[in-house]
């Protein structure tokens, strides 16, 4: 609980071989006045890791490296930062994300008292996590890529209690982003398909899933048919990673048993949107 005269916040950053987005947003985190920045680094190539470890040294961020693997790892980078991290708050953001600047900490911390996270009168998605609270209910499903923030965030809402919170920084910036990865697009389009099946069988909105599941095949084919060489190679990883998809589910059952493929309770917002 935040005592009346301070507000510490974390960022959190997972990332994997994307140096150039990096060093286009850590100054800006820097100059926003988050208290700390940590950068889970996953990355595979040995030198990539070097450069993005240099460029946390330089800024003062701070530095975790995470095991190299094939498999997308974005949840459990994400929780391994929260682990690393000193602030009683916690913010995620993507390597790729818009950057808030002009941090009102004095906004933050009267909106987050006796609150376990905060959230925006809009969106689907809590905005900040008190620490604590988020290791207390596991944070992000680490079996999950496809929508593993949504599940995170409906279970964060039946965990603890929630707060509304109005205008809490001066402005967001978009950063230009580098040169698209392709590599980085198809591996993202596979691992989020070979997860779709539990997303499908957990949330508690199957429905509204599905039907978004439908839409991101479709916006491929629509960019297949457009003339798009990328949209085809994309559209391929993402229906071979739904065909495996099954596979992932049976090696979930049988590693986490059945409680784990269970249909959640919807947790709505606790009146704070009505």
């Amino acid at each position: 609980m935040p005592d009346s005269n301070s507000f510490s916040i974390s960022v959190v950053v997972p990332t994997r071989d994307r140096f150039p987005h990096l060093l286009r947003r850590l100054p800006l985190w820097v100059q926003a006045g988050f208290d700390e920045i940590i950068i889970v680094d996953g990355s595979n190539d040995s030198a990539t890791r070097q450069q993005i470890e240099e460029l946390c040294w330089k800024f003062g961020a701070k530095y975790v490296p995470y095991p190299r693997t094939l498999r997308d790892t974005r949840a459990r980078q994400r929780n391994t930062g929260v682990t690393a991290a000193a602030s009683e708050w916690i913010l995620f953001q993507d390597d790729d994300d818009t950057v808030p600047l002009g941090v009102d900490k004095n906004a933050l911390r009267e909106a987050s008292r006796g609150a376990d996270w905060l959230t925006g009168a809009i969106g689907e998605h809590i905005i900040l996590h008190r620490r604590a609270s988020f290791l207390a209910f596991g944070g992000y499903p680490e079996d999950m890529v496809a929508a593993e923030d949504i599940i995170m965030s409906n279970r964060c809402r039946g965990h603890g209690k929630g707060a509304l919170i109005g205008p809490w920084h001066e402005r967001q910036v978009s950063p230009d982003q580098p040169r698209e990865d392709p590599i980085s697009r198809a591996r993202n389009a596979f691992w989020y398909g070979a997860t779709v099946t539990i997303f499908l069988l957990r949330t508690p909105l199957r429905t509204q899933a599905l039907i978004g599941d439908l839409w991101r095949i479709g916006g491929l084919v629509r960019s297949t048919i457009h003339g798009d060489p990328k949209a085809i190679v994309y559209l391929m990883c993402g229906l071979l990673g739904r065909a495996l998809s099954p596979l992932h589910t049976l090696y979930i059952l049988g590693t986490e048993g059945r409680a784990a493929l269970t249909r959640e309770n919807y947790h709505g917002w606790q009146g704070l949107r009505s």
